[in-house]
């Protein structure tokens, strides 16, 4: 029996039938089962990472790691996990690669933390480091359907973009085979694209001109704030902007190396979501 946090998810959702599929059990933690849409093969469960109940690991061979963001703090989460599986054979957490880089931007920072609360918790561990989703440029559907003018801050890197599909089969890979104890995975895509790249090949996919503009920080920070961002996670984008300029754009062979193919494109994505941005 796999239990899977953070089932409804981007990764969440690919993961858990991907598990299945491979023959594992799956219990499948969501904060409310009535509205939770998921393979309706796994168990599903309620579960408040606030508060977590140990009770949710009876039976349990493995914990998949990931919070959402939901709730106070997402360290104390996992901590709380990582405290409550002792007598779990294996945790696979999924981090971040700015741990891998040594950077210091708050996400990377709580990550850092979490990883050694994960593997001072007894059982085997493994770490999934993914770069940048390529799910993050849903961010574009309101301009795409809009004036086809994408902002973004000047400066924005380079980056490896990575499917979340390839990730979660990663994860699937990794829970349900041995050789992984241990060891950290850096996940990224098999090619680097800038921003305009990745604006242009979005636009060819769905048949819009897009018109890409970088904008001052000031600028941009402006309007993130008028989202109803808060200022402190303004901040930490931008540090995490700053901090990742090179990170970014490095390919890892982990896709390919796991899984025996090559990673899936953002020209795929793209594809596979043109409706979404129609």
């Amino acid at each position: 029996m796999i239990l899977v946090l953070g089932s409804t998810g981007k990764i969440g959702r690919e993961l858990v039938p991907a598990l299945l599929d491979k023959g594992a059990r799956v219990r499948a933690l969501t904060r409310d089962p009535s509205r939770a849409r998921v393979d309706q093969r796994a168990e599903v469960v309620a579960g408040n990472l606030d508060a977590f109940d140990p009770a949710l690991l009876d039976g349990v061979d493995s914990v998949f790691v990931l919070t959402s963001g939901h709730g106070s703090d997402g360290l104390a989460q996992e901590r709380a996990v990582a405290k409550a599986a002792t007598g779990v054979a294996r945790l696979v957490k999924l981090s971040t690669t700015g741990v891998h880089f040594g950077q210091t931007d708050p996400p990377s920072l709580t990550h850092a933390a979490a990883e050694q609360a994960i593997r001072e918790a007894g059982p085997d561990w493994t770490i999934l480091r993914p770069g940048t989703f390529m799910d993050n440029r849903f961010a574009w559907v309101p301009a795409v359907r809009g004036d086809g003018v994408i902002r973004v801050p000047e400066g924005d890197p380079a980056s490896a973009l990575v499917h979340v599909r390839d990730i979660a089969e990663v994860a699937a890979t990794v829970l349900t085979t041995d050789g992984h104890a241990g060891k950290t995975y850096p996940i990224t895509g098999g090619e680097a694209l800038s921003t305009r790249q990745q604006v242009e090949i979005l636009g060819d996919t769905v048949g819009r001109h897009l018109t890409y503009v970088e904008e001052p920080e000031a600028d941009a920070r402006a309007r993130m704030l008028g989202y109803g961002w808060p200022a402190s996670s303004v901040d930490g984008l931008f540090e995490l902007k700053r901090q990742s300029a090179g990170n970014e754009e490095i390919v890892f062979d982990t896709v390919g190396e796991l899984l025996g193919r090559a990673p899936l494109t953002f020209a795929e994505w793209a594809r596979e979501h043109a409706a979404t941005f129609a």
